[in-house]
């Protein structure tokens, strides 16, 4: 009597332990795929794309989600660029009609988004700036102390 009810409810519980893990896949997936998009329009050389960083994303989303996402629907990305910064996004839904409406399985199954942003910095130039203003603030330093 009790196994009757208890196997059941474990079964239940690896197939939802199952189904969060391609979920979590996914959406790390996702995260990952949006930065390294961000990231690489912001850091490209090619001339087609130095001006446009939202048609590199474009161009390159397909190639860079490849095949990777199962379990999942093949994410959708978009893309926006002001100023020195772009931001991409991308969602994609985890559908899973193996429990129907048991337990804690929604209908609709579960969708999730992720969002990458990256900016346009030329590290060069920051560097000598950071080293310009302590080598300043040194002196500055020395000279109040008296250590001229």
């Amino acid at each position: 009597m009790e196994a009757s009810l208890i196997v059941p409810m474990v079964i239940c519980v690896f197939c939802l332990i199952i189904y969060f893990s391609f979920y979590l896949y996914g959406r790390c997936m996702l995260s990952q795929d949006t930065y390294i998009l961000a990231f690489r329009a912001v850091t490209t050389n090619l001339p087609e794309y130095e001006d446009d960083p939202v048609s590199y994303v474009m161009s390159k989303a397909n190639e860079k989600a490849g095949n990777k996402y199962f379990g999942s629907s093949f994410p959708a990305f978009e893309a926006d660029a002001g100023g020195d910064e772009i931001m991409v996004r991308a969602r994609a839904d985890a559908h899973h009609a193996a429990m129907g409406r048991y337990f804690l399985k929604p209908i609709q199954g579960w969708e999730y988004e992720a969002a990458g942003r990256a900016s346009r910095t030329e590290y060069a130039e920051k560097i000598r700036e950071i080293t310009r203003a302590k080598d300043i603030a040194t002196e500055v330093w020395d000279h109040i102390r008296g250590d001229d």
